[in-house]
């Protein structure tokens, strides 16, 4: 099994080589007895490394979080963790995802010596030397990676073209899968498309933009530095828009570096025709990416870009002095004239492969390129001499790097020497060929096989020079990367028209504090709406004297709308984003955790209160005093007077912990621990009136408008069940009304009989 387990990975690999310009990673990761983690990742598109090392808590929270935000390919593991917390923790997630399961190796091949060693060789960020030592775990799972890669893949690594990025494990904010989906970060609710979602609220312009925009997403930085730095590049956009215009006219023309750069760092065993066509485009799209730097570098002189840290910076990576050099090289070999024009889009692609170096370069290949032509010509000449032949099928010449040339034409019944007709697609046109034209076909497969081996020998000597320079290719993708995720949070902010600069603090005590703030996702929803006039703003004030906040109110009245809009802003100023708000200061959280929702699940035989008690359970463990809590309904799955002993017990915890928490509830009896806990708050969401439409149907306007109120009366807050909130969101779905006055004198009754009492004192 474990032989076919490595075929399986292999093949998710190749499937991904990057040939096929592949998304995710593969990854291998192992724990040391001091129970530290160490977790090396390579990118398949970029093929650029990622290390990290931490300690982890008892369910493995922020290790199955790090790993599932790679969409890993295949997962590593040694064989010594079979039967540990940890790798039941692992693949439970990945089931749960969708993913393979681990593949378990053996033990030496998590070699930290080895790691060590081939970090001395590559170009590596965010470690120094001296460093190394100190980081033995995920050195050992950077050699069993490596020996991975390296064994079962059809690739060979060069360790002094490869980039390591060390990434701190407390340098981002945490959050787990399921909190990712409740808050719609990259997909809907549901988990299957980008649109809806808050990745959809941003326009990038690059593939590399749009990975880090993931990944600043799934992964927001926790690091002030860092956030202030981007904070600091927006405003700089903000205030010379020109620039900015500029940018997203110069950013496409750049690419996709990452790729190119992956491309020169791994090479197959074995160079088919398909990566030999993918080594030719390489070479002419880092053409065009070079060439396009010196402009990116040009606009990122003007004044207001000096005043952004980030900007110098990329500005500084993208006009190294070796560019010039490396573009001479390519300009000497490759020809830029092009092909000379013959059919379509596709065949004119194809062709500028054949022409992609330069004349009287290598006899060889100007012989190959000769007889290619002489077959070309004798294709023309074919289909000339069939259209004039045949004029009533209106016979055209079409080419697919599959098939081949062939013929295509519109009568079902073709000649006897049209052989292989198949219908083209729906368009009603039909597909053919001859023996003639086989012949010829042929003759052209040898001679591109021959012009693509010539070619890549030619490029053999660039691209060995290529390779010195990847780490300087590297440096380019990630300050293109850096931009382009810039560009797209100025253009956002332009969108939303009234935004804000959040302050950001690092003081364990500080407040999130947010004023006139909007849920990003609903505004946007409700822009479009003409019936609509947006989304109406809260207010949200967390800090030290009021760190628990209870929230109640009917159903639909806006609580979980509530809840998940502090959660977004929180998300959009930690990765340096403006937020719709006129005012924000936010303490850096360092983990998030939501519980919100109510879904059983059949796979795990859980009921509805099964799972919230899960999850609650998780979010004991893995709490910390710099996170951030929030839920919604804990207890209601189960009978009322246990939902609420249990909310009681896990409220009390919190309140212990001091932890930023908010709890959206129907339990009011809940509302009583503010007579034991200072730090406790009571808010109260109330519906706003709407216009004749929403009072029509009031539930319409409670997810949207509602006002939130600071009660500082207990009493008048005990008073709010009495409203009946549950009875009257069932008269609105439209139960009859003999039905809703019968249900209104039985809870009516019940109250009368029964009174839940909870103790007073902590």
């Amino acid at each position: 099994s474990g032989h076919a387990g490595r075929r399986q990975c292999a093949e998710r690999w190749e499937d991904g080589a990057p040939c096929a310009e592949p998304a995710g990673a593969v990854c291998a990761l192992i724990e040391s007895r001091a129970r530290e983690v160490g977790l090396a990742a390579l990118h398949r598109r970029s093929m650029e490394f990622e290390l990290t090392q931490f300690s982890d808590c008892g369910d493995y929270s922020r290790t199955v979080a790090a790993v599932l935000a790679l969409e890993p390919a295949a997962v590593i593991a040694s064989r010594t963790a079979r039967g540990t917390q940890l790798l039941r923790a692992l693949e439970e997630a990945l089931q749960g995802g969708g993913l393979p399961e681990p593949l378990l190796v053996e033990r030496r091949h998590f070699d930290e010596t080895e790691g060590q060693a081939l970090l001395e060789e590559a170009d590596v960020l965010g470690l120094q030397p001296s460093e190394y030592a100190s980081k033995f775990v995920s050195c050992a799972a950077l050699t069993a990676l490596w020996r991975f890669v390296q064994s079962s893949m059809e690739l060979q690594l060069k360790a002094s073209a490869m980039r390591v990025m060390y990434r701190g494990a407390m340098d981002t904010m945490l959050i787990d899968s399921n909190t990712a989906r409740l808050l719609e970060l990259v997909t809907d609710a549901r988990g299957h498309h980008e649109s809806g979602s808050m990745y959809s609220l941003f326009r990038c312009l690059t593939p590399g933009g749009s990975r880090l925009l993931r990944q600043s997403l799934l992964q927001p930085p926790a690091s002030k530095a860092e956030i202030t730095a981007r904070q600091a590049a927006v405003e700089a956009l903000l205030g010379n828009e020109g620039l900015f215009y500029e940018l997203q006219r110069l950013l496409p023309a750049v690419g996709d570096v990452d790729l190119l750069a992956a491309r020169l760092t791994a090479e197959p065993r074995t160079r088919g025709p398909q990566w030999c066509r993918a080594a030719i485009r390489t070479a002419l799209r880092l053409r065009r990416a070079l060439a396009a730097l010196p402009l990116l570098a040009e606009a990122l002189k003007t004044p207001c870009a000096r005043g952004s840290e980030l900007l110098v910076e990329a500005g500084g990576a993208l006009s190294h002095a070796s560019f010039p050099r490396i573009l001479d090289e390519l300009d000497r070999v490759l020809d830029s004239e092009g092909p000379p024009k013959q059919g379509g889009k596709g065949s004119m692609a194809h062709a500028a492969l054949m022409y992609s170096v330069r004349p009287n370069v290598s006899a060889l290949l100007d012989v190959a390129r000769q007889t290619w032509n002489d077959a070309m010509e004798q294709v023309h000449t074919l289909h000339r001499g069939y259209a004039v032949n045949y004029p009533e099928m209106s016979i055209r010449l079409e080419f697919t790097e599959r098939r081949g040339w062939y013929l295509s034409h519109t009568c079902q019944i073709a000649p006897p020497e049209f052989i292989r007709t198949a219908q083209k697609g729906v368009s009603g046109r039909h597909m053919s060929t001859t023996r003639e034209f086989n012949s010829v076909n042929f003759k052209l497969r040898q001679a591109e096989r021959e012009i693509l081996s010539q070619t890549v020998s030619v490029l053999g000597g660039l691209y060995d020079m290529l390779r010195c320079d990847a780490p300087l290719l590297y440096r380019v993708s990630h300050a293109v990367s850096v931009l382009d995720l810039v560009q797209a949070f100025v253009g956002y902010a332009l969108l939303v028209g009234r935004f804000a600069r959040p302050e950001v603090s690092e003081e364990p005590l500080a407040p999130i504090a947010i004023k006139a703030g909007r849920h990003p996702l609903r505004e946007q929803i409700l822009l479009h709406e003409a019936s609509s006039g947006g989304f109406e703003p809260v207010d949200f004030f967390v800090g030290e004297n009021c760190h628990f906040q209870a929230v109640t109110g009917q159903n639909g009245g806006g609580k979980s709308t509530y809840l998940q809009t502090l959660a977004q802003l929180v998300i959009l100023a930690q990765i340096g984003c403006y937020i719709p708000a006129q005012y924000a200061t936010v303490r850096i959280v360092s983990s998030l955790f939501t519980r919100i929702g109510s879904a059983d699940s059949i796979e795990a035989s859980a009921s509805t209160f099964l799972v919230e008690m899960q999850e609650a359970a998780h979010i004991l463990r893995a709490v910390m005093p710099d996170s951030l809590v929030l839920i919604d309904e804990l207890g209601r799955g189960t009978a009322h007077v246990d939902g609420i002993a249990l909310c009681w017990a896990v409220c009390e915890k919190l309140l212990a912990l001091r932890v930023y928490t908010l709890l959206a509830t129907h339990f009011f009896e809940i509302c009583r621990l503010q007579l034991a806990f200072p730090g406790f708050r009571n808010m109260h969401i109330q519906p706003m009136a709407g216009p004749s439409a929403a009072a029509e149907r009031p539930e319409a306007a409670g997810g949207r408008r509602f006002v939130v109120h600071h009660m500082t009366s207990l009493e008048a807050l005990l008073g709010k069940p009495r409203l009946r909130y549950g009875v009257l969101a069932a008269e609105r779905a439209g139960l009859p009304g003999p039905l809703v006055a019968r249900a209104r004198r039985l809870a009516e009754e019940a109250d009368r009989r029964l009174s839940v009492r909870l103790p007073r004192d902590a």
